[in-house]
């Protein structure tokens, strides 16, 4: 008995190692031809590939050196998320032109990517927040409170003295397919910083939206924005009081890069979110936004309405915790 017991373990054991090998195998190869795609634009360099029985694939230590630049992209791991192996298994063969052999596709498929870190001085960084400010050209850019809070985004100096000398982000994509319809879930997490969860429900079929691309126009049923701040409010309301702001004008800087960020999409903020985004300043860890329209909505149709009228049409509310 004990025997067979061996022999059994040993038998998955094989299985499961010849497997893993010919994943990796075939993940090895298809990361070389992307790095040589690459040389043209940039160098790349990984330490390894990795799985899990859990359903994760990833290439790990990953260097990406944008040609033009100095200082490298680094990734601690870049990746696939699957529900088990045999998902795993399952999308080899199907990438590779051959029949799925343990079902079709996995219920979810995620894409991640750990530890990226990102040096406030790097000069990739420098040159996109230089570029992105040239293309804005705002009046106020040089305002104290607007570099503050970082209304147009946090400038490599501003970093630094937010105590930001390296930023340390992990993120997350995750499509899920319902009955009716499928949901994404993101997660953008800058350590010690902020956490954004998005999650969104969509009418439909993942599968048919992709295949019609560019043309495909999302169909919400719900949205839900949950942010958590990590010490970034603190770090910004003292920067913003050595640069000589009052209370007041820090809290107004706040709620001005709030509106500027619901202008560039399209919407006005009312009250209902106004008014808990204000508790959120005020010390609570948690301001989360819902938007739940009374019937499924074509989001190319929100183009056609004024942003004041925006609010009521996504039936959007906010709550802080």
């Amino acid at each position: 008995m004990k025997g067979l017991l061996f022999g059994f373990i040993l038998v998955v054991g094989l299985g499961y190692g010849g497997a893993k090998a010919y994943l990796h195998y075939q993940v090895s190869d298809g990361v070389d031809a992307v790095v040589m795609g690459m040389e043209p634009y940039a160098e790349l360099e990984y330490g390894g590939i990795s799985s899990t029985l859990t359903g994760e694939l990833t290439i790990d230590d990953v260097k990406i050196q944008v040609k033009g630049f100095r200082d490298n992209i680094v990734i601690g791991r870049l990746g696939i998320n699957t529900p088990n192996f045999l998902a795993l298994l399952n999308l080899g063969n199907l990438s590779a032109g051959s029949q799925a052999p343990f079902g079709g596709p996995p219920e979810y498929f995620g894409i991640i990517a750990e530890n990226i870190k990102v040096s406030a001085s790097a000069d990739y960084y420098r040159d996109i927040y230089n570029k992105h400010c040239e293309q804005l050209a705002p009046a106020d850019i040089r305002h104290g409170g607007v570099i503050g809070v970082g209304k147009y985004g946090f400038s490599p100096r501003t970093l630094g003295e937010l105590g930001y000398d390296e930023l340390i982000v992990s993120t997350s994509v995750t499509l899920r397919q319902a009955e009716t319809h499928f949901i994404t879930e993101m997660d953008f997490d800058i350590v010690d910083m902020i956490d954004v969860e998005i999650e969104a429900s969509v009418v439909g079929d993942l599968m048919s939206g992709a295949a019609m691309g560019a043309s495909y126009q999302p169909t919400m049923r719900s949205l839900q924005i949950e942010i958590t701040d990590q010490s970034l409010n603190k770090r910004v309301e003292k920067y913003c009081t050595r640069l000589g702001l009052t209370p007041e004008q820090i809290f107004r800087a706040h709620l001005n890069a709030l509106q500027y960020f619901g202008k560039k999409n399209g919407i006005e903020f009312d009250k209902y979110v106004i008014d808990p985004y204000k508790e959120y300043l005020a010390g609570k860890s948690k301001f989360i936004v819902t938007a739940k329209p009374r019937k499924p909505l074509d989001l190319a149709r929100i183009k056609k309405y004024k942003p004041i009228d925006v609010p009521a049409l996504l039936n959007l509310e906010a709550t802080a915790q």
